[in-house]
C-alpha cells in the first residue's frame, strides 16, 4: 500500500511526463480488445490505481472485466464503482507471499513453476504493468544478491508461463529496461530479463517515470516498455 501511494503521488507530480505511456497503453490494450471472446470476462491482472486502464473500453466488453491485484486501493474501488460491467478481486498473483511471509528462512524456498492464475474461463488475460513488481514484497529492485536474482527471476517466469498457457490471447504489458542518468553518467538495469519475455514486442516505447528533479538534483529515471500477444 506504500508503493501505491508513492506511485499516486508521483503521479501527481508528473502527470505530464507519465501521460505518453498511459496513453500508449490504453491505446495498445483498446486496440487489441477484439481479439477477446465476447462471451467471456476480460481478465486484467495488475489493477493497481487503474491509470493505465481504458477502463470505458473494458466496461464495454460484452463478457464484462475482472480486475486483480494483491492491494486495492480506495480510490480504484471508489473509481469503479461507476462501470457496473467491471468486477474487482484482491489476490495475490505470486501464490507465494503468505509462504515467504510465514517462513524462517523464505530464501530456502522454491515460488510456484506457474502463477495461480485462472487458464480457462476468460476472453482474453491482461497483464499490464505489473511483471516488474510482482517480485518486490520479496527482493529489492534490482535485487541485492543472487538469492534476490533467483527468486526475481522465478516469479516473473512463473507469470510469463501462466500467460502462455491460458486457453485465450494474453497481453503482456510490461517495462524491462531502466536507465538511471545523473550528470554525465548513465546506468542501466534489468528489471525483467529479456531471456524470460515471449520473443520480440509488437510495441516499445519509453516511460519517464522521474524526470529531472522528481528522484534528485539532475537526476533521471526511465523505463523501456514492452508489449506482447500471446495466444494469437
Amino acid at each position: 500500500m506504500r508503493e501505491l501511494a508513492g506511485i499516486a503521488g508521483r503521479y501527481r507530480r508528473q502527470k505530464k511526463a507519465w501521460s505518453p505511456h498511459l496513453q500508449h497503453t490504453k491505446e495498445y490494450i483498446t486496440a487489441h480488445l477484439h481479439e477477446a471472446d465476447t462471451n467471456e470476462p476480460l481478465l486484467v491482472l495488475g489493477a493497481g490505481l487503474c491509470l493505465d486502464l481504458p477502463l470505458d473500453a473494458l466496461n464495454a466488453h460484452p463478457g464484462g472485466a475482472l480486475l486483480v491485484d494483491a492491494v486495492i486501493p480506495r480510490r480504484t474501488s471508489r473509481l469503479l464503482r461507476q462501470y457496473e460491467n467491471i468486477d474487482l478481486e484482491c489476490a495475490d498473483l505470486t501464490g507465494f507471499l503468505e509462504t515467504f511471509t510465514r517462513a524462517e528462512d523464505p530464501f530456502g524456498l522454491t515460488p510456484p513453476d506457474i502463477a495461480p492464475i485462472p487458464l480457462a474461463g476468460y476472453g482474453m488475460a491482461i497483464s499490464c504493468n505489473v511483471l516488474s513488481q510482482l517480485a518486490l514484497p520479496f527482493a529489492a529492485s534490482p535485487p541485492l544478491n543472487d538469492a534476490e536474482t533467483d527468486l526475481t527471476s522465478r516469479i516473473q517466469k512463473a507469470h510469463v508461463r501462466a500467460l502462455m498457457a491460458m486457453g485465450c490471447p494474453a497481453l503482456l504489458i510490461t517495462d524491462y529496461q531502466r536507465t538511471e542518468r545523473q550528470g554525465d553518467h548513465e546506468h542501466v538495469f534489468t528489471s525483467v530479463d529479456r531471456d524470460l519475455l515471449p520473443g520480440q514486442p509488437l510495441e516499445t516505447w519509453q516511460w519517464h517515470v522521474a524526470p529531472n528533479g522528481e528522484a534528485g538534483r539532475d537526476r533521471e529515471i526511465s523505463l523501456s516498455v514492452g508489449a506482447w500477444l500471446l495466444g494469437k
